[in-house]
């Protein structure tokens, strides 16, 4: 079992080929089309005799439609970091029957990676791929140990197509360090021993601290106003005087106190009421100064969690005198 797709089993029955008969709703399964796309592309060197009348771009077509509009699907989410587990090319794992996704399960777990198979119903598919943008991840591998394909996020569910809004009106994310993050951590929480895993893991915690050093962040406040401002046309709003702005804060045990901040609105979601908490823009300098006399801050605390406290600002600042010393040597 492995990311390919499985071009075993190629001579195998050619379906007949029309516009209804692609459809799922027709008898035909998601490893059936998938196999019908096999059979197309193989059809060129004549790998598969008599199947010339396949329409590649119609099977795949109705292979999109088929993953969109099924009733069930799975996910594969890492058990460690509870989101779900980036494979190689940056695909998710995607299975449209309950069986392929324990097969692949139970072989992933004998290579030390424990999966969760995480059900969806249609109503949960589109909400899925809205999160992989949130995420930064941009495929889907549909049936990994099976007959697979690959299938663009973007072709699924287009990306929101914010040109002419004004930046203040654009939802805050960070798709960048939120993969960054994932990746990292994926890797750091894995059992599996390989060549080069520290240096893997190296080269990814420098790409997530670049990205937490271009990321904008969300940190939840409310104002307290004697006699409450509207905002203007672009979503802005002047203070008046004897205003109070007042950051949200977490309490551990021992009575330090921590910054929660975000990368975007659904981790925002997971800990405050956007309805009674505002997000104020921050970026990461931004967070250092507001946590200043505080344990630190805290990024997704209901997410990945990742702690800003002293000992990690160290370590980025560290980390940005080493980098530009080295961009000053090349």
């Amino acid at each position: 079992m492995n990311d390919e797709g499985n071009n075993g089993g190629l001579e195998g029955t050619v379906h007949s080929v029309s516009a209804m008969s692609m459809k799922a709703s027709e008898g035909l399964t998601i490893q059936d089309l998938i196999r019908m796309l096999q059979s197309a592309r193989s059809s060129a060197d004549g790998r598969v005799p008599g199947a010339e009348h396949l329409d590649e771009q119609r099977v795949f077509t109705a292979i999109k439609e088929a993953v969109l509009n099924a009733e069930t699907l799975y996910i594969a989410y890492d058990v460690h970091t509870n989101y779900p587990y980036i494979g190689s090319g940056n695909q998710v794992w995607v299975f449209s029957e309950g069986k392929f996704a324990a097969e692949a399960a139970d072989y992933y777990l004998q290579q030390l990676i424990q999966l969760e198979m995480r059900r969806l119903g249609r109503e949960d598919i589109r909400k899925m791929l809205a999160e992989l943008h949130v995420l930064g991840i941009g495929s889907l591998l549909v049936h990994n140990g099976q007959h697979t394909v690959v299938l663009a996020r973007d072709e699924l569910l287009p990306p929101p197509d914010w040109s002419g809004t004004p930046e203040i009106q654009i939802p805050v994310s960070n798709p960048g360090l939120q993969h960054a993050m994932l990746s990292f951590f994926q890797a750091m929480y894995s059992r599996q021993q390989y060549a080069g895993k520290n240096e893997i893991l190296r080269a990814a915690e420098a790409r997530m601290l670049d990205e937490l050093l271009q990321a904008k962040f969300l940190v939840p406040m409310q104002l307290k106003e004697e006699e409450p401002s509207a905002a203007d046309e672009q979503g802005r709003k002047t203070l008046q005087q004897g205003t109070v702005i007042q950051f949200a804060s977490l309490g551990v045990e021992g009575g330090e106190s921590w910054l929660p901040v975000f990368t975007d609105w659904p981790e925002f979601e997971k800990g405050y009421d956007k309805t009674v908490w505002s997000g104020n823009v921050a970026a990461y300098e931004d967070v250092v100064k507001l946590s200043a006399n505080m344990g630190g801050a805290v990024i997704n605390f209901r997410g990945i969690g990742f702690r800003l406290d002293e000992k990690n600002q160290r370590m980025v600042a560290e980390y940005v005198r080493e980098r530009d010393a080295g961009k000053g040597r090349s």
